[in-house]
């Protein structure tokens, strides 16, 4: 008798994150933090199938782990880019141990694609422009800015036109380490400007590990792009933009690609602990075929959803 085929479950980079947490206060999100462990025990006896995308996931961590700060520059060799950020003095330990656990999680992950295939829209526009139409409030091309974008925006704008004033001739040329003290040195002098703690601990936390990451990247690029300093504003913002596109993607453009991954390559269930993201998807379902032109049978759920599933199967 043939063995029955196991449910394919995709698994993004937030759902490692929840598995990684040693323990979760949020008493909504501790039935999912339950559920998705369970999920994973499961998944080691081999009753389920949990999956990833190589180039998905990698690109997750590279936008995930910049907004703590951490800059990676080699997605074949996270770790170490971790262990170069951990002899920073100004590093969160709690942050690197976390990370480690995440890349462990990852590692032992089915693969359905690799590095031959590209991520999101390059790979599968019609599948994501499809996706994005059911699952994005905003139509398509709208741009509108939040506070917080032209907040940090104007930041990270002040710390490019002042990166003269710590960086020499000798260290600008260096394009292969990440200066995290001259780069956090600069962000410090620039957060009272704008009523922010210039501190890595504290309310202001997150919002500067964010910024820290974005300006590690801002000068990345503009090591490449400009070889003497001070940058000039018409290049600043050019470097800018470059920084915005790629490292600050909306949660919401990664799920649809995510998605869009999972329809191109037959996955039964995208998990997910944002309940609103599977009841859109849910409700709209139908018209998604529609737009397809084919049968959908995958499912995007909650945790706690597919763990009550995989109890009664």
């Amino acid at each position: 008798m043939a063995d029955k085929r196991r449910t394919s479950v995709y698994v993004d980079y937030h759902i490692l994150d929840l598995i990684a947490r040693t323990g979760v206060k949020d008493e909504a999100l501790l039935r999912e933090w339950n559920a998705v462990r369970s999920i994973w025990d499961r998944y080691r006896h081999e009753a389920v199938s949990l999956v990833t995308s190589v180039d998905e996931m990698e690109l997750d961590f590279v936008i995930q782990m910049n907004r703590g700060g951490l800059c990676v520059t080699d997605t074949f060799q996270i770790t170490d880019n971790i262990d170069t950020f951990e002899r920073w003095e100004g590093a969160d330990h709690e942050d690197t141990d976390h990370w480690r656990a995440i890349v462990d999680l990852y590692d032992q992950l089915e693969v359905i694609s690799g590095h031959d295939d590209l991520v999101g829209e390059h790979s599968h526009p019609h599948y994501c422009e499809q996706v994005a139409r059911v699952l994005k409030e905003e139509p398509p091309g709208d741009t509108g800015r939040s506070a917080a974008f032209d907040d940090e925006t104007a930041i990270l704008r002040d710390c490019a036109a002042a990166l003269h004033d710590v960086y020499d001739l000798r260290l600008w040329a260096d394009l292969k380490h990440i200066q995290y003290g001259l780069n956090w040195k600069v962000l410090e002098s620039v957060l009272p400007k704008y009523s922010h703690s210039a501190t890595l601990n504290g309310e202001d936390a997150a919002l500067n590990k964010n910024l820290l990451g974005l300006l590690n990247r801002l000068v990345n690029i503009g090591k490449k792009s400009c070889p003497r300093l001070p940058m000039q504003d018409r290049h600043i913002d050019f470097v800018l933009d470059i920084v915005r596109k790629k490292y600050c993607q909306e949660d919401i453009d990664r799920s649809i690609s995510r998605i869009a991954h999972c329809l191109r390559t037959g996955i039964d269930c995208y998990l997910t602990t944002d309940g609103g993201l599977a009841e859109k998807f849910t409700g709209n379902k139908q018209n998604l075929q529609l737009a397809l032109g084919t049968s959908i049978h995958l499912e995007v759920l909650r945790p706690t959803e597919l763990e009550e599933r995989l109890k009664t199967a």
